[in-house]
């Protein structure tokens, strides 16, 4: 469904502050304080670590449980209905786990690290480290609905040959994915029915990661494509505000639908927009400027040459701070000009409080 990037500054990294929560999860031993090591590693391919998380395997039980059980009585229309889930689950848990690579990979090509995949109830996790420059991220983030548009050429091209059905079967409707299913020329062969299923769940999550709300692949797509005018930190902040409102309209959807599915992921989305808006400001209040490596992210500038930009907040921070110390200064200055002039006796207890604090903090600078 998405990919979680720690894109910062070298110098002054916040992974070294909060800990990387991506990287490898091999060693990390499961704690109730820490829901996303509730995971089984599944094994590695091509360096990466594949890992399920255990509420993604209650979510396929109970769908398995749901279509045994779904027409009591019916032994064939029953058997039928599981298999057909059975296929759902599989095709699903395989298209997850392509486009998590197809991000993961996109994300290595452009010169960027992707060690692990994490999947879960809300769809799957790729955790990658792009280069710190629009193009890489966007093409980090396009690589995972690229291999959605893939499957549903090729798998689409054969459902239409063998079938000789292009619409509703080939070409399935998104409003009504699987009525299709049921049709004389997909249902009379459970290949042909796998090969549907397959399109249709390509199809549908493809649709559904390029809505333009952030975190989903849309939102992250269009804040790449806002970075080199607007700056990472602008684009972020623009992606973070629209994903809160995807968030909150597709949760009113979900709810209104009955999909739980649905809600949970608005839920996910509200989250992570809340948790990238914690780390602006951190990034911005306490380093100093902007979560932006790169000025605009220009073509022109190589990664040795970028520096960092100072954000408008942080530069006002700066002259404040910096004309409440010429004020101290000056004030200091006049306490000792009137320690000279009338001894110590005559300053008041405000000015004593002032010369003291500035004696302490003197002397811890030395």
């Amino acid at each position: 469904m998405s990919w979680e990037d720690r894109d910062y500054s070298r110098d002054n990294d916040p992974n070294r502050i909060f800990g990387r929560p991506g990287g490898d999860w091999q060693g990390v031993r499961p704690s109730l304080d820490n829901p996303m090591s509730w995971s089984l590693l599944l094994g590695r391919i091509a360096g990466i670590s594949i890992r399920i998380h255990i509420i993604f395997l209650v979510f396929i039980v109970i769908e398995l449980l749901k279509a045994a059980w779904a027409h009591p009585g019916q032994g064939a229309q029953t058997s039928m209905t599981f298999w057909l889930t059975v296929i759902e689950m599989v095709c699903l848990f395989g298209i997850v786990l392509a486009h998590e690579f197809g991000h993961s990979l996109a994300c290595r090509w452009t010169g960027g690290e992707a060690n692990e995949i994490l999947m879960w109830p809300l769809g799957g996790l790729a955790f990658c480290l792009p280069r710190n420059h629009w193009r890489a991220h966007f093409i980090t983030a396009i690589g995972g609905p690229l291999v959605n548009v893939a499957i549903c050429l090729v798998v689409g091209l054969i459902l239409g040959l063998l079938t000789g059905q292009w619409l509703e079967v080939a070409l399935p409707n998104p409003l009504h994915p699987f009525e299709g299913l049921y049709l004389d020329s997909v249902s009379r062969s459970l290949a042909h029915q796998t090969l549907y299923i397959l399109n249709v769940l390509s199809l549908i999550l493809l649709i559904f990661n390029l809505l333009p709300i952030f975190p989903l692949d849309g939102g992250r797509i269009v804040q790449t494509l806002l970075w080199p005018r607007m700056g990472y930190a602008n684009s972020m902040r623009f992606g973070v505000r629209t994903g809160y409102i995807g968030a909150i309209l597709l949760g009113i959807f979900g709810m209104v639908v009955s999909n739980y599915m649905l809600v949970g992921i608005a839920l996910f989305g509200g989250i992570t927009c809340y948790i990238t808006h914690k780390q602006l400001s951190f990034t911005e209040e306490f380093l100093g400027y902007e979560d932006d490596k790169y000025a605009i992210g220009r073509d022109d500038q190589s990664d040795e040459d970028a520096e960092p930009v100072i954000s408008a907040r942080a530069r006002k921070r700066a002259e404040k701070d910096a004309r409440r110390q010429e004020q101290e200064t000056a004030e200091i200055d006049r306490i000792l000009q009137k320690i000279a002039e009338n001894g110590i006796e005559s300053l008041s207890g405000k000015e004593k409080k002032m010369l003291k604090k500035d004696t302490e903090r003197r002397r811890k600078e030395n």
